[in-house]
């Protein structure tokens, strides 16, 4: 231990002393230990850490009072032995100081000088130094962090390096950062990177301490370092409750909360008397907010209005704040109802704000506001929105209100035209795609009209174009597409399909010559030249000669799509296509006259030629003869199939009706795995037709995976299938749930038949509540069930209403009586009332409700 302390390994000198003295509990020892703490006072006095010094005095004279006249006088030298922060950084100022000296200073600083106030304004160094810079900026941030919440662009800090000598100071002031805000994990791990031998390491144990939740009462100095006080000083102790303590207003609210947030609403308006009178006392600045703030806390909890009136001294003022903190909670309860009220409540924020000079009625702020509006619109059900709509109209007719917060195309309009930005508009046409009619139509024009450079409306108004097969229109807003965004890979493919459709329309209106022009065109973009287009310019061609009755043409073409299809079959199923979107007459033929090879090539021509039509937005119709053929031959060249390929055969089989067929190759297309699973299972249910509850589940499974990959048009196209007489809200399944579903349907190889058992998706399934579905499970069934009913006081009988109550109770045990006999309710009615219950039509409706 002596060498040890003569080498100025002073800590390693005292763990050493503090073993042999735990070890051997002697004089000698305790005197060996003594010895090694003052070496280690001695140690800290030499590097300016008197108050570490001082408080690891007052532990050893508490520890060993023997010792107390031998630490006296080492306190006393500490501040003479000192250096001044001048001498100190004076030499850095110096380019020409040895690199070991400045290391050396930079070490010290590190290490001894926590004053940055002064540091930054040192005359001992210029102006420009990097330590006056650094100092000046760790300054700065530390009055931002301890005072409020700050940016992270606040504490980047670019004038300390990592190689400063205040580096540490940089990753304290983060830290503290970190443990205002609650983030604990990304406070430690900046406590954990400070240098326990730098001057900011002296914060490290309170913080860690405030970080464990600790008693914030502060230790007297005799107990500092003792068991339970996990090493702080007096001082560390004292900013540590300093920074806990937690004031009187600050826990009557935490009691506040805690009465709100239980059942029970006993006591709590005793609690909000002594909660405002504490804050009249402590801070009467904040009290207004208080109020309004427990106000809506009690409107959301539906107490009485009068009493908590009383209890808060006064009603609360009902300006712009208020408005918003109302909205705000009643949004959250996720109530329709109260979401309505938010809208009410928002509206009138909007309005109020403006009048007291937030924002202008007119502005970007105010936009927003409507915006928001709307979207909490969209998550009121649609029938309970349009019966507040018309209710809303007949009463503003008289109150003269405005009432457009009702209606999310005016909010939208409104945002739109106040601060016309992409997101504004693409949610204006989210919701109007969702509408019935044309109203999305209507909004492209808008947005376009004002963003005549988004593309989003274009591609719109362009499909709704090639819907109506208005091809010339569709053509003229690519153009604009393409002048935008010249990248876009899908262009020239639309490009391609405009024009096709285009000559198909001709063809259909018996203009040869135009479709013509159309197909010279199409043949001369630089896309048609590649792939299987120009197996088809050459089938539009053949349609174009059939109309100008042009046989040798017509035969030539023929040959033209046989020669680079490479196969009779391929060519005839595109010519037939071709040939019946025009209206003409393509037989196919005979499925025995072709050749075995040409049968065994049957289903991947079909994927050919199915891919085709369905880029073309053409209808592939196949004789049975031929689709009994394709399915034949199918197992036998599954396996060569490419995924997208099968992919496309299963989605002409399900549009062909030929569910058979699209069951085999989901199949197949589920035994690849992969991506293509969620796409394949949604095929699955398209084949379902004969299983409407396995198809609803394999829809929904297929919905949640595509939303786990984020494939929001498969999400879509799923759930539109799932939207089926369970409706579209009564049940989801968990991502777990749509695995295993996936996992069942991959092990039902067969297709659904007699004899074929089917995966049972009855937990997943909500159950029919009616009296016969619950008799069949084997469920208990009460009398009046059977008439639609659910108890004694909803019977559904037109009773005169000064019917005596004891007539009313035996007319009731009769009906019941009957119900046990099995008797109908309509007999029961006829046979009591003299005819048919006026009541059996209202009580049948109620029924079907519930069982929706």
């Amino acid at each position: 231990m002596r060498q040890l302390i003569s080498r100025g390994e002073y800590r390693d000198a005292l763990d050493r002393a503090k073993e042999i003295h735990k070890s051997t509990r002697t004089p000698a020892s305790e005197a060996l230990l003594v010895d090694a703490y003052v070496e280690r006072i001695r140690a800290l006095i030499g590097r300016g850490l008197s108050v570490e010094a001082k408080a690891l005095v007052e532990l050893v004279r508490d520890r060993h009072p023997s010792s107390r006249r031998r630490l006296d006088g080492l306190a006393t030298p500490a501040a003479a032995d000192r250096r001044s922060l001048d001498d100190l950084v004076r030499p850095l100022a110096d380019p020409a100081l040895p690199v070991d000296h400045r290391a050396a200073i930079e070490r010290m600083v590190q290490r001894d000088v926590w004053d940055l106030a002064a540091l930054a304004s040192c005359e001992a160094l210029p102006a420009g130094h990097g330590l006056r810079t650094g100092a000046a900026a760790l300054h700065r941030a530390f009055v931002a962090v301890t005072s409020g919440p700050v940016a992270d662009e606040a504490l980047e800090l670019p004038e300390v390096s990592r190689r400063s000598p205040l580096a540490p100071w940089k990753l304290l002031a983060r830290a503290i950062a970190h443990f205002h805000s609650g983030n604990r994990e990304a406070c430690e791990q900046f406590l954990q990177a400070i240098d326990p031998e730098s001057a900011p390491a002296r914060l490290v144990p309170p913080l860690r301490a405030m970080l464990a939740g600790e008693t914030a009462a502060p230790l007297p100095p005799h107990r500092a370092g003792a068991v339970g006080a996990p090493g702080l000083s007096p001082a560390a102790a004292a900013l540590r409750a300093a920074i806990t303590r937690k004031p009187a207003l600050v826990r009557e609210l935490e009691a506040l909360d805690r009465a709100f947030a239980s059942r029970s609403r006993s006591g709590i308006l005793k609690l909000i008397r002594s909660a405002v009178e504490e804050c009249r006392r402590e801070s009467p600045a904040r009290l207004e907010a208080l109020k309004q703030h427990i106000s809506v806390r009690c409107a959301i909890a539906d107490l009485d209005a009068n009493r908590v009136i009383a209890a808060i001294g006064g009603r609360s003022r009902h300006d712009a704040t208020f408005n918003r903190l109302f909205a705000r909670a009643l949004e959250g309860t996720r109530d329709p109802e109260r979401l309505v009220l938010a809208c009410a409540m928002w509206d009138e924020f909007r309005r109020t704000a403006a009048q007291e000079g937030w924002f202008a009625d007119n502005s970007p702020e105010s936009a927003a506001v409507s915006l928001h509006i709307a979207g909490l619109l969209e998550q009121v059900p649609e029938s309970a929105l349009r019966e507040l709509q018309q209710s809303g109209r007949r009463n503003a007719k008289v109150s003269g209100r405005d009432i457009s917060f009702l209606f999310p195309d005016d909010l939208y309009r409104r945002a739109c035209v106040l601060d016309p930005h992409p997101e504004a508009f693409s949610r204006w046409m989210a919701w109007a795609v969702r509408q019935p009619g044309r109203h999305a139509d209507s909004v492209a024009k808008t947005w376009h009209k004002i963003r005549p450079q988004d593309v989003e409306p274009i591609l719109h108004l362009m499909d709704e174009a090639e819907a109506r097969r208005a091809f010339g229109d569709a053509l003229r807003y690519l153009t604009k597409v393409e002048r935008i965004d010249s990248l876009r890979p899908d262009v020239q493919r639309r490009r391609l399909r405009f024009l096709a459709g285009s000559v198909i329309d001709d063809l259909r209106k018996k203009r040869p010559a135009q479709a013509a022009d159309a197909v010279a065109r199409l043949a001369g973009l630089p896309e048609a030249q590649q792939g299987d287009w120009p197996a088809v310019v050459a089938a539009l061609r053949t349609a174009v000669s059939v109309v100008r009755g042009d046989a040798d043409a017509m035969a030539a073409c023929r040959a033209e799509v046989e020669a680079l299809l490479q196969g009779h079959v391929d060519a005839a199923m595109l010519l037939s296509a071709v040939a019946t979107a025009a209206k003409q007459r393509a037989p196919l033929g005979r499925v025995e006259d072709l050749s075995s090879d040409e049968r065994a090539s049957l289903p991947r021509a079909l994927t050919r030629v199915a891919m085709l039509a369905g880029e073309l937005r053409l209808a592939l119709e196949l004789p049975r003869s031929w689709m009994v053929e394709v399915a034949r031959q199918f197992p036998a060249t599954m396996e060569a199939l490419e995924v997208d390929e099968l992919r496309a055969l299963a989605q002409w089989a399900g549009q062909a009706g030929n569910v058979q067929l699209a069951y085999v190759a989901t199949v197949e297309g589920l035994a690849r795995g992969g991506e293509s699973e969620a796409g394949f299972l949604y095929l699955r249910a398209q084949a379902l037709t004969g299983s409407p509850e396995r198809r609803i589940v394999c829809a929904r499974a297929a919905a949640e995976l595509a939303r786990d990959r984020q494939d929001t048009e498969l999400v879509e196209q799923a759930l539109a299938i799932a939207r089926g007489p369970f409706g579209s809200e009564l049940f989801s399944l968990t991502f777990d749930q749509a695995r295993d579903v996936l996992r069942q349907e991959k092990a039902a190889s067969a297709p659904p038949g007699q004899r074929t058992p089917e995966p049972d998706y009855g937990p997943l399934i909500p159950r029919c509540q009616c009296a016969d579905c619950r008799r069949n499970r084997g469920e208990p069934v009460e009398p009046f069930d059977d008439f639609g009913i659910e108890g004694e006081d909803d019977v559904g009988l037109d009773l005169p209403p000064d019917l005596p109550p004891q007539m009313v109770e035996e007319l009731l045990d009769a009906a019941a009586e009957a119900a046990w006999r099995g008797e109908s309710f309509d007999s029961f009615a006829s046979r009591v009332l003299g005819g048919r219950s006026p009541g059996r039509r209202r009580q049948a409706r109620r029924k079907k409700r519930r069982q929706r």
